[in-house]
């Protein structure tokens, strides 16, 4: 691959390609504060929705309006998921320290805890 020079006497020069990264299937939820990442996406939704968008980015040149709609349903759909998997989260990792609406004061579990609320939030903040 080369790049075109922006002034036209500047003869062109190569650069090295950049290497495609394989996406990794996500991690299955976990259902205690310290295990795992949990997922962006479950990974059956996340593959019908990388194909739906191919298929929209795919068909932009017949139909640029189609294909602008269609992503804008798939973002719709993608937010809703990821809210919902979000707050499903957030009960999962409130359970663990809150008993029967009695706050829970180990220091292990809270600590647990904790660990669960980073891993979500330095996941949401790094989007």
């Amino acid at each position: 691959m080369v790049t075109a020079p922006t002034d036209p006497t500047e003869p062109i020069e190569p650069i090295e390609p950049i290497e495609p990264i394989e996406p990794t299937a996500p991690a299955q939820p976990s259902s205690t504060p310290n295990g795992p990442s949990f997922p962006v996406l479950p990974t059956d939704v996340h593959d019908k929705l990388v194909q739906r968008l191919r298929y929209s980015v795919s068909g932009f040149v017949d139909s640029p309006r189609g294909a602008v709609e269609e992503a804008d349903t798939l973002l719709t759909e993608a937010v809703t998921r990821l809210t919902d998997l979000l707050a499903e989260r957030r009960a999962t990792l409130r359970a663990a320290w809150h008993e029967n609406d009695g706050v829970v004061t180990e220091t292990e579990e809270l600590r647990l805890a904790m660990r669960g609320y980073r891993n979500v939030l330095e996941r949401l903040i790094s989007i």
